[in-house]
């Protein structure tokens, strides 16, 4: 029977530890540095996008997004042959007027799978930070829907 315990014992430590690992391993792959920083707000528009990975990674997508999702083309190119920890993404041209700046970004290290993210912006005088921006479209209205199944009587009749 210890012999059993052992084994049950050894098999929910190995699990656990599978676990904490994939948890790990896509901590890895999330940028350790990003300029523009998440969140932030700087005072002129950004002459480029910077990405720091703390592990060689395949940058497969890089974009940039306004406020309301219209996609600004960075010239970003995916290239299979380039793994690095550091990209840096020039943008030569100015950018249009937007309430923030979405940049998405897609890598992987071809062990551990793709991983998705993206960080916020904005700049120039008057700027707030995109999560003020977001909290403050945000609804607190509260919608009022007829009782379940109220719609369909009044339309069969």
């Amino acid at each position: 029977m210890s012999k059993t315990l052992f084994n049950a014992i050894g098999l929910v430590l190995l699990l656990n530890s599978s676990a904490l690992n994939g948890q790990h391993s896509h901590g890895i792959l999330t940028p350790g540095v990003t300029f523009p920083q998440d969140d932030s707000v700087l005072t002129n528009a950004p002459k480029m996008v910077t990405m720091s990975f703390r592990v060689d990674v395949r940058l497969l997508k890089l974009a940039l997004y306004t406020a309301d999702d219209e996609w600004i083309n960075i010239g970003f190119t995916y290239d299979p042959n380039r793994m690095n920890h550091n990209f840096v993404l020039p943008i030569p041209f100015e950018l249009p007027p937007s309430d923030y700046y979405v940049a998405r970004w897609s890598v992987t290290d071809d062990v551990r799978g793709l991983v998705n993210g993206e960080f916020k912006f904005a700049y120039g005088p008057g700027a707030i930070p995109p999560s003020e921006t977001i909290e403050s479209q945000i609804s607190d209205r509260i919608e009022v829907l007829p009782s379940t199944g109220a719609y369909r009587l009044d339309s069969l009749q």
